[in-house]
This record gives C-alpha cells, structure tokens and sequence, in this order.
C-alpha cells in the first residue's frame, strides 16, 4: 500500500497502490474543493478521511462512505474526481469536473 502525489498538467493528482493495483484521483476534496492530502489526513488501509471536516472515501472506488462533519452537505453524488494517466504521466483525463484544491482564505 504506498500513496503518492504527482503534477500533471497543473493539478495534483494522488496515485494509491493497494495489492497491485493503481488508482488515481484528483487530490482534491469535492466537498469544499480543498487539498484532501493536506497536513491532518488518515489512510486507514484504503479508506482516506479528509483533513477539513472528516470526510471518508474509498480509494478503491472514489465513493463517499462517511459524510463530512459539517453544516454543509456534501452533493449527492460526492466523489473523488478519478483520473486517467497516459503512460507517460505527462496527461490526464478526468471522469468528473477537475478543479484546483485550495485551501481556506482566511
């Protein structure tokens, strides 16, 4: 199990190995668009929770399965933003609307 972060065309995007396979997902949070690797995150084996307000997805899947802790809901259809690497890590497809994580304005 190993779970990295690469730049592809100006988006991070985090590449996770479980059992010989890899996935690969925007690093961003769709709940509030925020850095969902940022200083604070769990990966309890393939479950990631979000560093913000606790969110949990499946990396195997990019599915929601714990809702976020807070006063705003996730959408209904929550989702990790699952990216398509060419061979050569130098381009990405998304299945889903890429966005550029940041974190909170203060």
């Amino acid at each position: 199990m190993s779970l990295r972060v690469i730049e592809v065309n100006g988006y991070p995007i985090m590449v996770f190995e479980w059992n010989g396979e890899s996935f690969a997902y925007l690093a961003g949070c769709p709940h509030k668009r925020r850095p969902i690797l940022a200083n604070g995150y769990v990966l309890n084996d393939h479950y990631l929770t979000c560093p913000f307000h606790g969110a949990v997805f499946d990396l195997l899947t990019g599915e929601l399965v714990k809702p976020p802790n807070s006063k705003t809901p996730c959408p209904s259809d929550c989702r990790l933003v699952k990216a398509i690497l060419s061979n050569d890590l130098n381009s990405v497809k998304f299945l889903g609307d890429p966005f550029k994580p940041e974190l909170p304005h203060k």
